[in-house]
């Protein structure tokens, strides 16, 4: 069963409270192997890049998946490095999102450290905006 594209939003609570009753006792690959037969085409997976347990599963489960890495500008270079080894050695398709400024872009327009001063403006810049356009 492939879920239709113009799906509801409570369809898709209703579809996601179901399966977190169903799959409770399930392993981590046959909840990936569900979420590929109920979303197929469309499903990707999501990674910080912390680690590469989430890509790894998922390549096993649907090789060629699409990974989604948000880049806000502020990672460290290994995540960045793990990002581009998991892109490498993985059978995945690695898509990163990007703010439309800079890290410089935004500090000259709304001046430095904003995500101290302002974290949900900043997170909306960096992480909501990106996810959105994705």
């Amino acid at each position: 069963m492939t879920i239709a594209q113009d799906v509801t939003a409570a369809d898709l609570k209703a579809l996601a409270e179901r399966a977190g009753r169903e799959l409770e006792d399930a392993s981590a690959t046959e909840i990936l192997r569900w979420a590929v037969d109920t979303f197929g085409e469309r499903f990707c997976v999501t990674s910080s890049m912390e680690d590469a347990v989430v890509a790894h599963l998922a390549s096993r489960v649907r090789p060629g998946v699409d990974v989604v890495f948000l880049d806000t500008g502020y990672h460290f270079e290994e995540t960045i490095g793990t990002r581009d080894a998991v892109d490498a050695v993985m059978d995945v398709n690695v898509i990163t999102l990007t703010p439309r400024q800079s890290v410089a872009e935004q500090d000259a327009e709304y001046g430095p450290r904003l995500h101290d001063r302002d974290p949900d403006r900043c997170c909306a810049l960096r992480k909501v905006a990106p996810s959105k356009r994705g």
